[in-house]
């Protein structure tokens, strides 16, 4: 497998994936298996377990593997903060990218590239600040989300239940 496709940086869209993922582990509050992850909030199952893998090395959730493997939170969703999920999944790209791409020859430029990225950093600060001040769990409250069963037939031969099952 090619290095850079394992190594790749997170983007803003994995802290939706990640949140989403974990609002759904705590209302399902068992062990669920990617795929049903992945179908539950609609996202292609190889970014979920990508971004899954990340929340595992953050011990946020634990893997077990195998056929009737899956994800579970390792705490009380009132003891995660979206802070801690934020920096589980250490988005590298600047949130605002467009604002610092300025060509570095113009003086003009070059100054407002670096007030830019120099407000981003305080608006990331500030965001952490009231992210730590939420959990997992007063969160998930906000939702509606009903769970039912999470599959464990997800493997790359599993086909969809027929009539018969």
């Amino acid at each position: 497998m090619n290095s850079d496709k394992r190594l790749r940086t997170a983007t803003p869209k994995w802290l939706g994936v990640a949140v989403k993922a974990l609002v759904y582990l705590e209302k399902h509050g068992e062990l669920c298996a990617s795929g049903s992850i992945a179908r539950s909030i609609d996202c292609e199952v190889t970014l979920v377990r990508r971004v899954l893998t990340r929340l595992v090395q953050a011990d946020l959730i634990a893997a077990r593997e195998g056929r009737e493997g899956g994800y579970v939170l390792t705490r009380s969703a009132d003891h995660i903060t979206l802070a801690d999920i934020y920096h589980a999944v250490e988005i590298c790209d600047p949130i605002f990218p467009g604002m610092l791409d300025e060509p570095q020859s113009n003086p003009l430029c070059k100054d407002v590239a670096t007030a830019i990225s120099e407000i981003v950093a305080e608006s990331k600060q500030r965001m952490l600040e009231v992210w730590e001040s939420h959990t997992l769990a007063s969160l998930a409250k906000r939702t509606t989300l009903v769970v039912g069963n999470c599959s464990h037939n997800e493997g790359k031969d599993a086909k969809p239940p027929s009539k018969r099952d």
